[in-house]
């Protein structure tokens, strides 16, 4: 169980085409919205620096020991921000906003929408899960700690929102006195209000709180947009990123004690008044256990590690190319979901004539020579059959297939890119429906990178799938340099068929002087009994690149096209 497993098993009760859980090293907070199908969380992940003085993991501008306690603090922090957009997605209407925000200053309004829809989030948390309590007091407690000295900020406005902030999720002041903290308390008696008339919504779908609370966001909206100009969006690291946020330290090292201090304390009674009198809550084994927490850094290093091998085992051919690097992509399962979605029945179909088709070419019928089967021998002899087809068949040529799938992932291919996804993903659920031994075929995507999809010494997971969902189509078009690796990975395999597959539109997008060189590469692989098959999204380019290819403009075109070549190859193999 890594970060992104331990992120889902935390969501609960998780649609996975609803909503979609990413977990980011590009990231640097946590990301929350809405796309076409439903809430996308893109959560950071963890870093380790090792220098001659200490080893630490850092997460969201926090650094912990790198020891077994500061894993367990991280962990907790990262569950933490979990519960909070688990608690967004099942409690929160940030479309009630889409027609107030017109006109108005753009990051008050994600302020402000992300102070209401809070509340009644961490109210949700209080009601349904208040054995988790202690995760968000834990991380608001670390927040306090990295927090700035507020009465310093010179912008009024900046001010207002922090104490804001801090006093609707910790119920601590952060503004001593003046104009800005006496604004904080008017606001705050506004954001109670809400909250009395929310928690009955929460368990009452007839209850209506737009109205009501679109009328208390207009009031803290011109509350704080006449106290100043607006420069920033002020959040937790551990909450929705809102844009630029100066009120925290850009870094902080964590006390391993923080979980038993007074800040720790009152941010859990203040999340837990909601039940009253904290009903329901409990500190009782407040923190991540240290098996948990090892069992989730240890998979997530595991893995690491495992990725960091599978590269390194390309870098040589990397001298020899023009891409830039190779690299494993970021895991989207729900995206690899949504394209399973599309093409499910079209690549059932595809399987299933294939598989038929492939028994007929590769079952080699029983002749009236060769070495005796036994037992065919025994049964003819105990039931007095005439029959003389008793010697051995032949292996199954299905078992001594190899096959490289790539994938053109350029910027030409950005408009066709979902059904080139639709094919990329048929053909790999083809091949390992095909191919017995998962060790025979891999899948690569290709542009100006070269990005490792399925390695041979992967099997068809999770964690492959959720590499196509992360496939993101830019860069030019290197499709010489994508089949050349491609064909010297093949070479090595000693099985009777060998075929590289291309998707592509055909257009050497920002490569130029190409054509020429592919050629060549073309006839040395051919040369060497490689097989290639030009497969034409919605163009009919491939076929001045490929002897043998085809153009699909639908998934039926694939279904018809393309079994006939694969099992065309398939044929001239087996009379071979």
């Amino acid at each position: 169980m890594g970060f992104l497993e331990y992120a889902c098993s935390t969501f609960l009760e998780k649609d996975w085409i609803k909503t979609k859980l990413l977990v980011s090293p590009k990231a640097r907070f946590p990301q929350f919205f809405r796309d076409d199908f439903g809430f996308v969380c893109i959560f950071p992940e963890p870093t380790a620096k090792i220098s001659e003085e200490d080893k630490t993991i850092s997460l969201m501008g926090y650094a912990f020991p790198a020891g077994i306690e500061g894993q367990a603090q991280l962990v907790r922090l990262f569950g933490a921000s979990v519960l909070h957009f688990r608690c967004h997605a099942l409690s929160s209407q940030f479309q009630d906003y889409e027609e107030w925000k017109k006109g108005k200053d753009l990051q008050l309004v994600k302020f402000v929408a992300s102070l209401l829809e809070d509340v009644k989030a961490n109210a949700y948390c209080a009601m349904q899960y208040p054995d988790k309590l202690a995760d968000l007091a834990f991380a608001n407690a670390l927040g306090l700690k990295r927090l700035r000295r507020l009465d310093r900020l010179l912008n009024p406005a900046t001010k207002t929102m922090a104490g804001l902030l801090v006093r609707s999720n910790t119920g601590l002041d952060a503004i001593n006195a003046g104009y800005e903290n006496n604004l904080v308390n008017h606001l705050v008696e506004l954001l109670n209000e809400f909250e009395k008339k929310a928690i009955p919504s929460l368990t009452d779908e007839n209850l209506a709180l737009r109205e009501e609370k679109l009328k208390i966001a207009n009031q803290i909206y011109y509350a704080i947009k006449d106290s100043g100009p607006i420069t920033e969006a002020p959040f937790f690291p551990h909450t929705e990123e809102l844009g630029a946020c100066s009120i925290f330290l850009p870094s902080y090292f964590v006390d391993p004690n923080v979980a038993i201090d007074k800040d720790f304390k009152k941010c859990f009674k203040y999340l837990g008044r909601t039940l009253g009198s904290s009903e329901g809550a409990s500190e009782a084994n407040p923190r991540m256990t240290e098996l948990d927490a090892v069992q989730v850094f240890d998979s997530w290093a595991r893995q690491k590690e495992k990725d960091k091998k599978i590269i390194e085992r390309y870098q040589t051919y990397l001298p020899s190319t023009g891409f830039k690097s190779i690299e494993i992509p970021e895991q989207d399962y729900t995206e690899f979901l949504r394209i399973r979605a599309r093409c499910k029945s079209e690549a059932h179909r595809l399987i299933e004539s294939l598989l038929v088709a492939r028994d007929a070419v590769d079952e080699d019928p029983r002749k009236n020579y060769g070495v005796l089967d036994l037992q065919e021998v025994i049964q003819v002899i105990a039931s007095k059959s005439p029959r003389l087809d008793v010697f051995m068949l032949d292996e199954n040529l299905s078992k001594s297939y190899s096959w490289i799938i790539l994938l053109d992932a350029s910027r030409s291919m950005k408009y066709l890119g979902d059904f080139a996804l639709e094919i990329f993903l048929i053909l790999g659920d083809i091949a390992n429906e095909l191919l017995l031994d998962p060790t025979s075929w891999a899948m690569y995507a290709f542009n100006d990178r070269l990005s490792i999809i399925k390695d041979p010494k992967e099997r068809y997971n999770i964690r492959v799938k959720s590499r196509i969902g992360g496939i993101k189509f830019e860069g030019s078009t290197m499709l010489y340099d994508a089949l050349m690796i491609g064909g010297q990975v093949i070479k090595a395999r000693a099985e009777n068929m060998r075929l590289i597959t291309v998707i592509s539109d055909g257009y050497p997008f920002g490569y130029l002087n190409e054509s020429g060189t592919l050629e060549e590469l073309i006839r040395t692989l051919e040369g060497r009994s490689i097989s290639l098959i030009g497969i034409g999204t919605k163009s009919r380019r491939m076929k001045t690149l490929f002897r043998t290819s085809c153009s699909v403009y639908t998934l039926r075109d694939l279904a018809k096209k393309f079994s006939n070549l694969y099992l065309s190859a398939s044929q001239v193999v087996a009379e071979s």
